[in-house]
């Protein structure tokens, strides 16, 4: 019995031994990984300990536990394919349990970001023609060619485009120029790195991805927040640099290098900074290629945010740099061809932010914008020069009173200037006649104010306001009313209705460049909207969006192309032509959406939009289909991640396409001539299909992911319509058309750290 009695001790004071060694050698750390926007959990998500072995998987709840993990601090790392890297101290003492939050690539991934309830709550009130993109919805649509961000405004519902070498696109009728930008509260006329004054360039975006924090396309109805633009309005907000600690990212694609990095100032982490730039070298490899290359084109870009928040105070400064070179070098080139052409353009932005509690949020924003265009011919000689520059102050407050109304206003005041000028030569004479030369300053001030009343416990929500502008330049002013509703029918349905007043005021280069005119008024628009959403489940939604735009006093150069009348008058383009508001008519038309917003799983879109732009001119009589008008739309995207390391998506874009702009008809197969009704022949069917895999390599300290990514897939033929030449004796049109991307591979790898 002493034996038993002894042994019986032996065995559990080894136990307490062997537990508290085990204690001491390691201890449990599990929790949840959630998305840092939505919240919901995400599965297939690498948890790992610093500089140990340990690591392992989230389920499909979001959960993960590591087990005999070392006492005392170390750091946790957290990441997936798609997502930022976090790097979560950690001091290990116990059991512990976590709630990590994950951020996307390039969105700060931050404890402090806000969990939402959908993925799909509205940043506008009363916007229901409203699309946003995430951040990594945006790293996939954007090209790993282009690296552009903008692009991926492309493959949203009800976006036209057919033109693989411009980043610019059209909405519902309404060609870029009618497409309101804002960075950051500021309305920019093209921030593009392109050639000024030329319509079949290229373009791209003076925007580093990883400065974006979100895009929101609102394609009608906008709020009263947006002004002076008659068709869509595209809002682009940057993020702030991590107040938490320094992230570097280097990304190498197949067209140039782009760089960020952000972190705090100081220790106190109140204040942080964010950096990004973009180089091509597509100059650089075509030079080495070619002894004298025939065509190069070059760009950089730089842009910088400084964020510092005090209490309920917030000030940031974002400044951005873009510079863009063009040549071309042929043969046959004339004096009045371009063959060199340079491109600029620089935004500074102070905004102080002023929340001293839930309710209430002031704003100010100073800003400056400076665009610049420069095109000469093969001497050296200028053809074209023109600098816009902006100067603004805008004052925004959010209030909410009561329990039921939500009060927006705002104050906007900017000085814009132009000077421009455009020459030619006329055979061998040392001296170019001057097409067109200004120096035009003006002033153009606005304000706005709108209420949001919801009623019946938020089931329905009713906003009424208005807006005001002034445009020095063209001595008007305008008043436009806004008003929207939404019903919630069901929980998880909802009926949207919206109605808004839009005016345009003309350019200066419409007021005095060539075919100006001084007497310009502003165009109009009447926007009316009716959407219905049904949510099927938290993550899936449908959507039915029909709009009706009513347009008045669009600008317009009648009598200014060849064109037939009587089937065999010829009728010439009349000297001295220029703007009138002479266009009205309507676009009309629907959407129809399915989405799915996960963390898990398939993700993306798939949309038909279908609809019809009718125009006539005042002038001459004639009806005719908008430049822009393309019937048939299906835009789709989807993505998968496969695991922590694999991802994979695709892309496709069909277009009935736009006319080919003109007074043309077809005779015969494969003849064409001029013709009495304007937009009738139309751009050859575009359908284009992309695919894309990520694939993720995580290290110590720091992740890579390798692209690759192959555009048109099915090598379909695209094409644009450049230039037109006409025989006048046997009436027959010749087209100028360029060949847009064939199937095109290419593949880019970014590194954080």
């Amino acid at each position: 019995m002493n034996r038993f009695a002894l042994a019986a001790v032996f065995v559990a004071w080894a136990s307490v031994l062997a537990a508290q060694g085990d204690e001491s050698v390691g201890q449990i750390v599990k929790g949840r990984v959630i998305d840092a926007r939505t919240g919901e959990a995400i599965a297939k998500a690498l948890v790992k300990i610093r500089d140990t072995p340990l690591e392992t998987r989230t389920d499909a709840a979001g959960a993960f536990e590591l087990r005999g993990v070392p006492k005392g601090p170390t750091d946790l790392y957290v990441t997936t394919v798609g997502y930022g890297l976090v790097k979560k101290p950690i001091t290990v003492d116990g059991a512990l349990e976590l709630q990590i939050l994950l951020g996307q690539d390039a969105v700060k991934r931050s404890e402090d970001m806000e969990v939402t309830a959908s993925p799909y709550d509205e940043t506008e009130q009363g916007a229901p023609a409203e699309k946003t993109l995430d951040n990594l919805e945006l790293r996939n649509l954007s090209s790993v060619i282009a690296d552009d961000s903008l692009r991926a405004v492309q493959t949203l519902p009800g976006v036209v485009t057919g033109d693989d070498f411009n980043a610019t696109f059209s909405v519902r009728g309404f060609g870029f120029e009618n497409v309101g930008m804002y960075i950051d509260g500021v309305l920019v006329a093209s921030p593009f790195h392109t050639i000024r004054d030329v319509n079949d360039g290229y373009s791209l975006t003076i925007l580093n991805g990883d400065m974006v924090d979100a895009v929101s396309m609102l394609s009608s109805a906008a709020p009263a927040r947006y002004g002076d633009r008659v068709g869509a309005a595209l809002n682009v907000q940057t993020r702030d640099g991590s107040f938490e600690r320094r992230v570097t990212r280097a990304h190498l694609g197949a067209a140039g290098v782009s760089f960020s990095s952000e972190g705090p100032l100081s220790k106190s982490k109140k204040t942080t900074w964010l950096v990004g730039g973009r180089k091509s070298f597509l100059d650089y490899v075509i030079n080495r290629i070619e002894q004298d290359p025939s065509f190069v084109v070059g760009y950089y870009d730089f842009q910088a945010k400084l964020a510092h928040r005090a209490g309920s105070h917030l000030l940031s400064l974002f400044v951005l740099h873009g510079d863009a070179d063009w040549k071309e070098k042929q043969q046959d080139q004339g004096r009045n061809d371009i063959a060199h052409a340079d491109a600029g353009t620089q935004l500074a932005s102070l905004r102080w932010r002023f929340s001293p509690s839930a309710r209430t949020s002031l704003a100010w924003n100073a800003y400056l914008t400076r665009e610049s265009g420069r095109n000469g011919n093969r001497d050296g000689e200028p053809l074209f020069d023109a600098t816009g520059r902006q100067f603004g102050l805008r004052g925004d407050l959010t209030q909410r009173l009561g329990t039921s109304h939500l009060l927006e206003a705002g104050v906007l005041a900017r000085r814009l200037r132009e000077d421009a000028s455009e020459v030619f030569f006329l055979g061998n004479a040392p001296v170019p006649v001057t097409s067109y030369a200004y120096d035009r300053p003006s002033w153009q001030p606005g304000a706005y104010l709108q209420d949001t009343w919801s009623l019946f416990g938020e089931r329905l929500k009713l906003t009424l306001g208005g807006r005001f502008d002034a445009w020095g330049a063209s001595d008007e002013n305008v008043w436009l009313p806004r008003a929207s509703a939404t019903l919630a029918l069901r929980a998880r349905s909802k009926l949207s209705a919206s109605a808004g007043g839009y005016a345009q005021f003309p350019s200066f280069g419409h007021l005095f460049a060539e075919q100006g005119n001084p007497e310009l008024g502003a165009e109009r628009s009447s926007h009316y909207v009716l959407a219905f959403e049904r949510l099927l489940g938290r993550t899936v939604r449908a959507r039915v969006e029909l709009y009706d735009q009513e347009e008045r006093d669009r600008l317009f150069v009648p009598n200014s192309e060849f064109r037939m009348v009587g089937g065999d008058v010829l009728v010439r383009p009349q000297p001295g032509a220029s703007f009138q508001n002479s266009l009205a008519g309507h676009s009309r038309g629907f959407e129809l959406l399915l989405q799915r917003r996960s963390a898990n799983g398939f993700a993306g879109w798939i949309s038909y939009a279908y609809g019809h732009t009718r125009l006539a001119d005042s002038v001459t009589g004639a009806e005719f289909d908008s430049d822009h008008d393309q019937r048939h739309t299906v835009n789709a995207y989807a993505s998968y991640r496969v695991n922590d390391r694999w991802s994979l998506s695709t892309k496709y874009r069909y277009g009935s396409n736009v006319p080919i702009v003109g007074f043309y008809r077809e005779a015969a197969a494969g003849l064409t001539v001029l013709g009495e009704e304007r937009n009738v022949l139309r751009v050859p069917v575009y359908s284009r299909l992309d695919v894309r895999a990520n694939r993720g390599f995580f290290f110590k300290r720091s992740k890579l992911t390798a692209y690759a990514e192959v555009s048109n897939v099915l090598n379909r033929t695209h094409y644009r319509y450049s230039d037109t030449s006409i025989n006048l004796a046997t009436r027959r049109v010749f087209f100028d058309r360029d060949t847009l991307f064939p199937i095109l591979p290419a593949v880019g790898v970014t590194i954080e750290f």
